[in-house]
């Protein structure tokens, strides 16, 4: 319709019409595509919005386990530091007490991470992370998973040097079941039942410098371990606190805006 008046009026040389008409025209695309980028921009509010909250309730989430995860670690520390100890003392050693055979035991306990930032990981892989606005905001999103991606490579390393101090504590104590039956050792939480295990060879694992060596090697990497969780923990802890303060601040912000 209004091509149709713009196309008479031009015939007619109206030029005050055609002006008008023109106007009118530019104005409605313009109108079209204002709508058009304040839908967009709405929409990518509540993506960005959207994925914030998720990223927060993850962050909270893995707070949580990971002081789990630590509290763990932590008596899989001690009960690795008094290995080569009680190894050292080898009168005490031979006697093979039940604590002396649950350290034994538990040479080889390594608990797998209970932690995780996926919906972060997969941000930042998909781009997604882009939804967020501040430039801060994603840097600190992609320090965290460089933080947990290095306790994941520190966790490979700290499960060879366990499992290689395993097998030759075990192999030299010359470990075995003594009867047939449901185990019920239960690693990581508390290793009870250590009279289904025999060490039959004692003689061969007190008082020797090399499973000395292992022994301390491997409560050496637990203490390293322990220690890169505690500063992963921190990290988080600073990361879920910028991450709940800036969806708290957007939202004001937002708020301001539609007034």
């Amino acid at each position: 319709m209004i091509l149709q008046r713009l196309a008479t009026a031009i015939r007619n040389q109206d030029w005050f019409t055609v002006l008008i008409e023109t106007l009118i025209v530019v104005l409605g695309v313009f109108l079209g595509l204002q709508v058009n980028n304040w839908n967009a921009d709405r929409v990518a509010r509540a993506e960005a919005d959207d994925l914030l909250w998720r990223l927060v309730v993850e962050a909270e989430a893995a707070r949580a386990d990971l002081a789990v995860y630590r509290d763990l670690h932590d008596e899989i520390l001690d009960r690795s530091i008094r290995l080569p100890v009680r190894l050292k003392a080898t009168e005490d050693c031979l006697a093979m007490d039940e604590e002396m055979k649950r350290l034994v035991l538990a040479v080889g306990d390594f608990s797998p991470p209970r932690f995780s930032l996926a919906t972060a990981r997969e941000a930042i892989d998909s781009g997604k992370i882009s939804d967020i606005r501040s430039d801060q905001m994603r840097d600190e999103v992609r320090r965290i998973i460089d933080e947990m991606s290095f306790i994941d490579r520190q966790w490979e390393r700290y499960v060879r040097v366990k499992q290689d101090s395993e097998k030759t504590i075990y192999t030299a104590a010359g470990l075995s079941f003594l009867r047939v039956e449901a185990l019920k050792v239960r690693p990581g939480v508390q290793w009870d039942g250590v009279d289904q295990y025999d060490i039959q060879t004692p003689e061969a694992i007190c008082g020797n410098p090399e499973i000395i060596a292992s022994a301390s090697n491997a409560a050496m990497t637990q203490h390293v371990y322990s220690m890169y969780l505690s500063e992963a923990s921190e990290k988080l802890e600073r990361y879920a606190f910028a991450l709940s303060n800036h969806r708290t601040g957007a939202s004001m912000q937002e708020k301001v805006e539609a007034r």
